[in-house]
């Protein structure tokens, strides 16, 4: 007899110290998860993603930053939604991770520029400032403005785009500055027309406005991008349809 009560005692030690080792282990997780949310400690690094948007954010500009490159996306006006415009360096990393889908983005539906509505339904665009061809963002309000899909957004603006990219893609590092213009400073409609000038390293060089309306004329003050496509009317309905396309 004196022998089974000392195994149950040690039976009764054994569960007894689980479970105090059990409470103790729950005690310290509780304490520390409180200790996260209030900020005490640090959370516990998550998995991450280098590309396109650093910690959820729509602002890419520390992920292009990683590629040697800079962007500064410009603010929105509170009052009349104009957007400042974009300024950027544009490096062969960053022409090359947007090729491969690793920066840039599309435009995101749920955001509406000023005057999107004022232009056809059918004959409209989200339009980036820093194209995504270029590595822009497409989830930032600051980037995009209300364009005519074609011919202002497609082919014009998407040729002088493209006439970066194919510089970069040959080696040169370009500084980039796209500025949408407004008829007057409390207008709060679509812009009159778009300004991008570019200065490669190497000698590539871009000035030039673009009329934000269906015929999207041009104004130059440096030689026309490599190829361009060719702005005879009989290109002038290729895209109508398109009132959801991306700049």
């Amino acid at each position: 007899m004196p022998s089974r009560r000392r195994r149950s005692r040690r039976r009764t030690s054994r569960r007894s110290g689980s479970l105090s080792y059990l409470l103790v282990v729950v005690l310290v997780a509780g304490i520390g998860y409180l200790l996260v949310q209030r900020g005490v400690l640090p959370a516990p690094p998550g998995p991450t993603r280098q590309f396109p948007e650093v910690n959820g954010s729509a602002d890419n500009s520390t992920a292009i930053a990683r590629l040697g490159g800079a962007v500064q996306y410009g603010q929105v006006d509170p009052i009349t939604g104009q957007r400042s415009g974009v300024r950027a360096t544009i490096t062969p990393a960053m022409v090359a991770a947007a090729a491969r889908d690793e920066l840039g983005s599309a435009a995101d539906p749920s955001i509406r520029p000023p005057g999107l509505d004022q232009l056809p339904e059918r004959n409209r665009a989200r339009a980036h400032l820093l194209g995504r061809q270029l590595g822009g963002s497409g989830d930032l309000p600051a980037n995009l403005v209300a364009l005519y899909q074609t011919r202002a957004n497609t082919p014009v603006m998407r040729d002088y785009e493209t006439a970066v990219a194919e510089a970069v893609r040959a080696g040169e590092v370009v500084r980039y500055s796209v500025r949408p213009r407004y008829p007057s400073p409390g207008f709060n409609g679509p812009p009159s027309a778009i300004w991008i000038t570019a200065i490669g390293d190497r000698g590539f060089r871009l000035d030039v406005t673009i009329a934000n309306s269906a015929e999207a004329p041009v104004t130059e003050a440096s030689a026309p991008p490599a190829n361009p496509e060719p702005r005879g009317p009989q290109h002038a309905g290729t895209a109508a349809g398109a009132a959801a396309a991306t700049g």
